[in-house]
């Protein structure tokens, strides 16, 4: 058996990322195995749409993860869907909690990629995975100083701030 730095790097993350949810709503719980499950499946799921012209030539690689393959939009949209299915719509609140942690998921995910050797075009001086962690603990501490504040500010900030970190970095990924 192999084993996978980044692996372990994602395993931290979720179990960070979801303390943190957990901390702020307990109910987050509720939802774990769905939420996970579909986040993996939308990972991967937006991974080969994305990289569509390599799998319509390797229809055998489209299952074959530990190959590599992931994509943190397609989670998030993944988790998401979880959410909103586990609680029947009603999800703000819980979506809120989550993506209080996600930011800092995000980061040792990206520690991850470094591990890897992925991602290491320069930005500055640091590799672009370094600059993303970097972005995504920042963040953090806006999401963690938000956790007064209503539901929807908390996820639309979330998902302003983060889409503005990929559209900032995404010409320097390579």
């Amino acid at each position: 058996m192999i084993f996978h730095g980044y692996g372990l790097m994602v395993g931290i993350a979720i179990v960070v990322g979801w303390s943190v949810a957990e901390k702020i709503e307990p109910e987050v719980n509720k939802a774990v195995p769905g939420v996970l499950l579909l986040g993996f499946m939308g990972a991967r799921l937006y991974h080969v749409i994305d990289m569509w012209g390599y799998y319509n030539r390797n229809l055998g690689q489209i299952l074959a993860v530990w190959n590599g393959g992931l994509s943190i939009w397609g989670a998030i949209i993944g988790g998401v869907l979880g959410l909103w299915i586990y609680f029947k719509g009603d999800s703000l609140k819980v979506m809120a909690a989550a993506v209080t942690g996600l930011p800092l998921a995000q980061a040792i995910g990206r520690i991850g990629n470094g591990i890897n050797g992925e991602f290491v075009q320069k930005v500055g001086i640091l590799p672009w995975w370094g600059v993303e962690a970097i972005l995504d603990l920042m963040l953090f501490g806006v999401m963690w100083s938000l956790r007064g504040q209503s539901s929807k500010v908390r996820v639309g900030v979330y998902l302003v701030g983060y889409a503005l970190i990929r559209l900032v970095l995404q010409p320097y990924r390579g």
